[in-house]
């Protein structure tokens, strides 16, 4: 791309850097369960289903969903504890 600043023209290329989702697209990315329903439906942190809405929660209440915390579970067979699917890759039975 060109761009014109000061009568100047650089060439350069921009990079998109974030990945911008709606929610069940977010939750498809994360491999959280997409349904309402589900004990712990949001893709980015560990509040209950029933606690959402409350405004009253303290921050050490709201546990963020980390990778490495996610990956515990999987490996401890623990994901439906946590509202995570196990999806097998299809790249992983290549020899």
């Amino acid at each position: 791309m060109d761009l014109l600043i000061n009568n100047e023209t650089i060439w350069f290329l921009p990079r998109v850097s974030v990945i911008i989702t709606d929610w069940p697209e977010a939750a498809t990315f994360c491999l959280t369960y997409k349904s309402s329903n589900s004990n712990f439906p949001c893709h980015f942190c560990m509040v209950a289903r029933d606690e959402l809405a409350n405004i009253n929660l303290k921050s050490n209440d709201i546990r963020p969903r980390t990778h490495e915390g996610m990956r515990k579970h999987f490996y401890e067979n623990t994901g439906k504890d946590v509202s995570i699917e196990s999806v097998p890759n299809f790249f992983w039975t290549f020899p």
